[in-house]
């Protein structure tokens, strides 16, 4: 064979074996699990929490911690003349919830667990470590099923969900300077600010939440769960048991779980969240 003859065969098998390896690598990337890269992590989109992993949760930008405190204890006043509050079930949620406190990444102030009297099965809280319980959910719930809904509103506190509804509000300029002042509860800044904050009590504004705000509260809630020596399958029966309630008797709901995610996203998403933690655990 000659030598020009013999160059062109061996430039001919080298561009074979170049489309085949290119071929290969297109291949590897259509099949890999897509991602985005922002900054230097990688969010994977199968990761139903990836947006709350890293975030670090501070009063910046909000009320200060002490102004959050006065103005929870200025709510709780006036969930006090909406609401029946009762000592029934009141030692266990007050046990379960503070094991709640102190694993949540929040753990430093201080947390107050209520019971309110109530048909309606539902759970919320307010700014500053005030959270409430219905009667109706105690009476429904397992340990760890009870500890899953007190872990999730301790997310909400821990990730300020009320305050930065309460920035969106008109009045919260006038809200934050009044109790900035306050000092006790009597005088015309104690009188007003008692009428602006019932008003936003009686609109039920600081216990709605958007998907991701719950989303992020389920997120941290069974991680607490985990971290304060809770099974967190509980998280996932009770879910189970809303489920089953919605589909045959959905008048028992509290307006609260109408603005949450779908149950069973919930579920599925809490059981991937369990898993993960568990592969984590191994790797220790």
């Amino acid at each position: 064979m000659n030598r020009p003859r013999l160059i062109s065969l061996l430039a001919l098998f080298v561009g074979i074996i170049f489309s085949i390896v290119a071929a290969e690598k297109s291949a590897a990337i259509s099949t890999h699990k897509p991602s985005v890269r922002t900054g230097i992590s990688v969010t994977q989109f199968d990761d139903p929490y990836s947006d709350f992993r890293n975030v670090r949760h501070s009063n910046a930008g909000l009320l200060n911690e002490r102004d959050e405190i006065k103005l929870g204890a200025q709510l709780h006043r006036e969930v006090t003349k909406k609401y029946n509050l009762t000592d029934v079930g009141l030692e266990r949620i007050e046990r379960l919830g503070q094991r709640c406190a102190r694993a949540s990444v929040r753990p430093n102030i201080l947390y107050k667990f209520h019971v309110v009297q109530m048909k309606e099965i539902n759970g919320f809280s307010l700014p500053g470590g005030h959270v409430y319980i219905t009667t109706a959910l105690l009476k429904m719930a397992n340990d760890n099923e009870l500890a899953s809904v007190l872990c999730h509103e301790v997310g909400h506190i821990a990730a300020r969900h009320s305050l930065k509804t309460l920035k969106k509000r008109q009045q919260y300029n006038d809200i934050a300077k009044s109790i900035g002042e306050l000092t006790g509860v009597a005088g015309d800044i104690g009188r007003d600010v008692g009428v602006t904050l019932g008003q936003i009590v009686g609109e039920g504004l600081l216990t709605f939440h958007s998907q991701d705000e719950e989303r992020e509260a389920d997120f941290l809630g069974v991680r607490d769960m985990a971290k304060a020596g809770f099974d967190p399958q509980g998280m996932i029966t009770m879910f189970q048991k809303l489920q089953k309630i919605e589909n045959q008797n959905p008048d028992l709901l509290g307006s609260l779980f109408s603005d949450h995610p779908d149950a069973q996203e919930r579920i599925d998403n809490t059981r991937y969240e369990i898993t993960r933690m568990k592969g984590q655990n191994r790797l220790r």
